[in-house]
């Protein structure tokens, strides 16, 4: 009765556990953020209002980008970006990267939704900017009030630079612009002090963003605000962290500052090797918020009539490793591969991100290549797993024997102790073998689950049948029929009743290994273990379908390897029971 009692109380406490994991750590986590960032907002008009009742204007609707866009064109002069990854603009007013589309990323699974944009003007919905502009030392200028001349060009492309020019107070910029076929834009400038005395001069970069990203996940696991890169070291701060701090600043050696979401990118990268003040901020205006990342240049002093060179970037892209080593490489842009946030197992992750990428390319499909490198895992591990199937097989073999020692001296937990190990020995049986392999399938686990959140190889890509998109939730559920209503997965916004098939398989396997795995002790952990794959198909029903496709093959891997070993040892098992109950043969006398 006691146990009966002692188990409900343990498998409430596990749903409770996972409803209170659900509701108050992941939940929809791109609505809680948007929640947090508007309630902060409000406070902040409050308390103007208490000081200024006209300091809180009514925010300025925003207006469609296309609009916009026109707008600013025809106030002034843009420059017309086209290469083979993006197409855009720059406005002439304050050297304004503002307006940039990815021709190869789609927002949604649907290209009628259009194409990713990470830049766009202000006054548009989530207006983003990066800029670089040359201002005297120590006057606080950012530039965005300077206007430039286009002296030659008109489009910017891959094979045809602009070249423009600033006339400032007392200097004079000439500037050429240059774009590759990614997301990078060169900035080289010959700066002239035109002064009849000595002047001091800074280079300003900037990258801001109005409001939250659409696709805020507002997950531990990865790094979305506010990034810099300064003396070779990088160093973060979540959109949260930078709204509550306000402000924060560092000098050293540059590097670059950006904002980064999980797969996209925009940074202001300063001249390699100077001495920069890296400043981070955040702001209302306009009942709007802004997220501010920036870099100035250490005063340059030039007597009347010298002139200095300077080179600078801007980005606006996405996260592809690749490309971003690619600037570490050949132009020498410190650690640009880490605005991808690989974590604390990075060793790992990269890897195991470079494996599914090659292998996916390979096999031109994603999903065959999480299998493939799944299965390449398993052969390396193969010893280690099977010392550990080979103890289980070996501790479920002497179960009988167990049992009967444990009811025998019950009442003597000394000589329970000294038996158990004695027959231990008799058997050649470790009992600790068995957990050896966990602490290495755990970092392994958690690596590849890493590698197919933030491999942006994995946005998008298709597996087989229902599954379209390996980095989103299985679409299909119990809550929509398995695809047979028109709605998503999840209408009810409980991710962990939105249970697909996926999931369900996973439970499955998990429930199929189980039953070769040695029972616990005590009866009532065996009856929780017993029920642990259906908890954790809940509580896995939401992650990425890529995920769960890996869990399920590498499940089916696990018991086929563990069953062998069990048959290698004449263990009986209940799926031995099972076959023999439905095709009426007899157990074998060698079995135990």
């Amino acid at each position: 009765m006691n146990e009966q009692r002692n188990f409900i109380v343990a498998m409430a406490l596990s749903a409770l556990v996972l409803i209170g994991w659900w509701v108050f750590y992941q939940g929809p986590a791109a609505e809680k953020a948007k929640a947090d960032a508007e309630a902060e907002m409000a406070r902040v008009q409050a308390e103007q209002s208490v000081t200024d009742p006209a300091a809180t204007p009514e925010r300025i609707a925003n207006r469609p980008r296309e609009e916009v866009i026109a707008q600013t064109s025809a106030e002034g002069q843009r420059i017309k970006i086209d290469t083979p990854s993006l197409i855009g603009s720059l406005s002439t007013s304050g050297f304004r990267y503002d307006d940039v589309t990815l021709k190869n990323y789609d927002e949604t699974l649907d290209p009628d939704d259009g194409q990713v944009s990470p830049l766009s003007p202000e006054g548009s919905d989530k207006a983003a900017l990066i800029s670089d502009n040359w201002v005297r030392a120590g006057t606080g200028d950012n530039g965005l009030g300077s206007i430039w001349t286009i002296l030659s060009g008109s489009t910017l492309t891959v094979n045809s630079p602009i070249e423009l020019g600033y006339q400032g107070d007392g200097f004079e910029v000439r500037r050429k612009v240059s774009v590759d076929n990614r997301y990078l834009l060169t900035v080289d400038d010959t700066v002239t002090n035109t002064s009849g005395s000595e002047i001091s001069l800074q280079r300003v970069g900037i990258s801001r963003q109005y409001g939250l990203p659409d696709d805020l996940t507002n997950f531990f696991i990865i790094q979305e605000g506010p990034i810099s890169i300064l003396d070779n070291s990088y160093d973060d701060m979540k959109y949260k962290s930078i709204r509550d701090k306000g402000t924060w600043s560092e000098t050293g050696e540059g590097g670059w500052v950006g904002l980064s979401d999980k797969y996209w990118l925009t940074a202001a990268i300063a001249p390699q090797g100077q001495t920069i003040t890296a400043d981070r901020s955040f702001r209302t205006v306009d009942n709007q918020d802004v997220y501010e990342t920036s870099y100035t240049l250490s005063p340059m002093t030039l007597t009347s009539g010298t002139s200095v060179t300077s080179t600078g970037y801007m980005f606006a892209g996405a996260k592809d490793r690749g490309v971003l080593k690619r600037y570490e490489t050949e132009l020498g842009i410190a650690q640009m591969e880490r605005a991808i946030d690989w974590g604390f197992v990075g060793i790992l992750v990269k890897p195991i991100s470079w494996a599914l990428s090659q292998l996916g390319e390979l096999l031109g499909n994603f999903g065959l290549g999480i299998l493939a490198l799944t299965l390449i895992i398993k052969l390396v591990m193969f010893p280690l797993f099977n010392k550990q199937y080979e103890s289980q097989a070996k501790m479920k073999k002497v179960q009988p024997k167990l049992k009967k020692i444990q009811k025998r001296y019950k009442e003597d937990r000394m000589k329970l102790q000294k038996e158990m190990m004695a027959l231990y020995k008799k058997e050649g049986v470790n009992p600790a073998a068995g957990c050896l392999p966990i602490i290495p399938t755990i970092f392994v686990f958690f690596a590849l689950y890493k590698a197919v959140f933030i491999n942006i190889d994995m946005r998008h890509a298709p597996f087989f049948g229902w599954i379209r998109d390996l980095s989103a939730q299985d679409p299909v559920s119990v809550l929509n029929g398995f695809g047979l209503f028109p709605w998503g997965p999840d209408p009810l916004g409980i991710a962990f009743l939105a249970i697909g098939p996926l999931a369900i398989l996973y439970g499955i396997s998990m429930s199929l290994m189980y039953t070769l795995t040695p029972p616990a002790a005590d009866p009532m952990q065996a009856r929780i273990f017993k029920f642990m794959p259906w908890i954790f198909m809940f509580v896995l029903a939401p992650f990425p379908a890529g995920l769960l496709v890996y869990w399920v093959w590498n499940n089916m891997l696990s018991f086929g390897q563990q069953y062998i070993i069990t048959r290698k040892f004449k263990v009986d098992t209940p799926i031995d029971q099972f076959f023999r109950k439905i095709t009426g043969k007899e157990k074998p006398e060698t079995t135990e």
